[in-house]
């Protein structure tokens, strides 16, 4: 029996994914048809935006890029820049994540910047200079430094967020580079912008690179200690996606360490997180090549070989990757010559050096001549082992020398810091005091004066604001009763309609069928059908038939099927979390809203969004309409029709939002109704 329930379940989910899959499909079908057979560049334009949307959620980024080009394309024909910039922009984090295609990012970044100077937001203005340095770094880190600095030229104090990004960007590309000390700048300052904007989860990334450039100095005891702190942060936050790289950076450090059974542990701890990274492909190849590289070391060819195989199969998926295939190559050339395959390790070496050379990692660099003169030395071309290992010299005391400088600024700039900062505490403290001396007795005098004139003022005040309070309370729940009221008149005028009339009208319907009298029968028909109308208007009957889901999509239903608007929906289950009276509400809110985009909007689209989330409901009526300047008439509810929505809302101990302009862009509607 329990095999047969198994049997039924899979079945069972089956049948459901492919019923998924196949309304998926058919929405595709559809929004492909609008955009094939309108000229409307609107509609045209909220079809793709809809297939983005599915393209999204299913994970297809290949289509998803497809569409994404085809909407720049037409949003720059039609001169609607901003909107052109933002699909630039979110289309830049699949291609350089997922398709291993930034140059195709950058192209489209630069057709963006050609309209800078149209584009109304300093967010857009900046965030292509981010999105485009991102697209650099691993092809052009000065220029990814460039892009960075102008994005945090561009944002203003609005953009917080992003120029903090920006400034954690810049800090990357500053340590890959080895100008540590501008790096140290750039992540104090990224810090400071996520601490005062509460992100702290991109506080952590600034931690991060902090002790990346650590590592990188040298200063390993304390990159390894300051990263367990970060791995436990993480973990306390449930930040899983971001702990896979910070295990696979304190192996790297446990390996310069040459402590290899830490290195194998951490790398273990790396591996169980790599499906939740936001890289696996990138995360696996390294791990794995890691692995492999390790036990190269232990002379367990079996198992370097085994795990070499598995990072080259996650290769295949980011093959332009530059540091995948760097990690890649080092696990290679270790078995290769663990092997004796010296002219294969040779060839790989070659190879890897030119790579690590464009990218500009030194110490790898380093460690390729180092190979190099040992392949050479094994090939008996002393001449070439010579001058690779002479390379590996002046390289390992330049990159020595080098640390050493930036470990001596790095100290003299903490003390200096730290001088100035005891400095500035000293002389505060003098003003501080000396200030307090002067003006105690003042403060005696003036405070006593005040302390009476405010006594009588908060009295007051105090007296007033209750009086306000009650009177405002008073009036709400005028209203509220007044809209409950209403309801049930309503309720009992429907149900009046349709037991009393409607069932008169029915019986005389009858009579007639009797009497064959067709002519009188199409009037009594129509006059029953116009009876049920008034009805389901007056009280949605269908909300206990149906529930509030069903419900709310059978307006829709009705309007698609009588009107010319085009409608768009993307509606989540809500039945069962609010009572009847409350879902009563929620149906009249969507109910209304909807009248008003038919009456006043002039709108040939709108699109219905209702989510469920953990501690709410959120409902979203966007339409693009006329729109109208609610700044100037945001008292005026009478007029706006919008007074019956703010009292349902309240009722519902919601929140509702207006977004409105004058510029044709269209109005958007947004109710935020909580489940307790």
């Amino acid at each position: 029996m329990p095999q047969v329930k198994k049997i039924f379940f899979v079945f069972t989910l089956f049948f459901c994914l492919s019923l998924f899959t196949a309304n998926a499909q058919v929405e595709v079908e559809y929004y492909k048809k609008v955009i094939d057979t309108t000229s409307d560049i609107e509609l045209k334009l909220t079809a793709i935006d809809s297939l983005l949307t599915i393209h999204w959620k299913e994970s297809n980024f290949v289509e998803f890029v497809d569409n994404s080009v085809a909407y720049i394309n037409l949003a720059e024909k039609a001169g609607r820049y901003d909107d052109m910039t933002k699909k630039a922009m979110n289309v830049s984090f699949p291609l350089i994540n997922y398709l291993s295609n930034p140059q195709k990012s950058i192209n489209l970044l630069n057709r963006v910047i050609k309209h800078e100077k149209n584009l109304t937001d300093s967010f857009l203005r900046g965030g292509i200079y981010l999105k485009r340095g991102g697209a650099y770094f691993n092809i052009n880190t000065q220029k990814a430094i460039d892009d960075y600095s102008l994005a945090i030229e561009i944002y203003e104090e609005k953009d917080a967020i992003y120029k903090a990004d920006a400034f954690l960007f810049r800090g990357q590309a500053y340590s890959a580079l080895g100008q540590f000390v501008a790096a140290s700048e750039d992540y104090k300052a990224a810090y400071d912008l996520f601490e005062k904007e509460k992100d702290f989860e991109y506080m952590l990334h600034a931690r991060s690179g902090e002790i990346v450039m650590y590592s990188k100095n040298g200063f390993l005891e304390k990159s390894l200690e300051q990263r367990s702190s970060l791995i436990k942060s993480l973990l306390d936050l449930k930040l899983f996606q971001y702990l896979s790289t910070q295990y696979y950076n304190q192996s790297i450090d446990y390996k310069k360490l040459e402590k290899n059974d830490l290195r194998y542990e951490y790398l273990q701890e790396a591996l169980k997180y790599a499906d939740s990274a936001l890289n696996p492909p990138f995360v696996y190849t390294a791990v794995y090549s890691s692995l492999s590289d390790h036990f190269s070391s232990t002379k367990n060819s079996y198992e370097a070989l085994n795990f070499l195989e598995k990072a080259q199969d996650y290769l295949s998926e980011i093959p332009n990757d530059k540091y995948a295939n760097s990690i890649y190559l080092m696990a290679l050339i270790h078995y290769q010559k663990e092997s004796k395959q010296w002219n294969e390790a040779k060839e790989n070496s070659l190879k890897r050096l030119t790579l690590v050379e464009s990218i500009g990692l030194d110490e790898e660099n380093i460690h390729t001549h180092k190979s190099l003169s040992e392949i050479y030395s094994n090939l008996n071309d002393n001449e070439r082992a010579f001058y690779h290992l002479e390379k590996h010299s002046n390289l390992k005391d330049s990159l020595y020398n080098q640390s050493n400088t930036n470990a001596l600024i790095y100290y003299q700039t903490l003390y200096e810091t730290e001088r100035q900062e005891k400095e500035l505490n000293e002389k505060k403290n003098s003003i501080a005091i000396l200030e307090e001396k002067n003006s105690s007795i003042k403060k005696q005098f003036f405070y006593g004066g005040v302390a009476l004139s405010f006594g009588f003022l908060l009295i007051f005040l105090y007296k007033n604001q209750k009086s306000l309070k009650v009177k405002k309370e008073l009036q709400e729940k005028y209203t509220q009763d007044l809209l409950l009221a209403q309801e049930e008149e309503r309720k009992r005028v429907s149900k009046d309609l349709h037991d009393g009339i409607g069932q008169s009208l029915l019986l005389i319907k009858n009579k007639v069928v009797l009497n064959k009298d067709d002519s009188t029968k199409n009037l009594v028909e129509n006059a029953i059908e116009e009876v049920r109308s008034i009805s389901r208007a007056l009280h949605p009957f269908q909300l206990q038939e149906l529930g509030i889901t069903k419900a709310i999509e059978n307006i829709l239903y009705q309007i698609d099927e009588t009107t010319a608007l085009f409608i768009t929906k993307e509606i989540e289950n809500i039945d069962g979390i609010f009572s009847i009276e409350k879902e009563v509400n929620i149906y009249r809110i969507v109910q209304e809203s909807l009248n008003n985009v038919l009456k006043h909007s002039k709108a040939s689209a709108v699109k219905i969004e209702i989510t469920n989330k953990e501690k709410d409901v959120q409902m979203c009526i966007r339409d693009n309409g006329v729109g109208f300047d609610f700044s100037e008439r945001k008292n005026d509810f009478n007029s706006l029709g919008l007074k019956t929505l703010k009292e349902r809302t309240r009722l519902l101990q919601g929140i509702m939002k207006i977004d409105s302009e004058t510029t044709g862009k269209g109005t958007t509607l947004t109710f935020i109704i909580p489940k307790k």
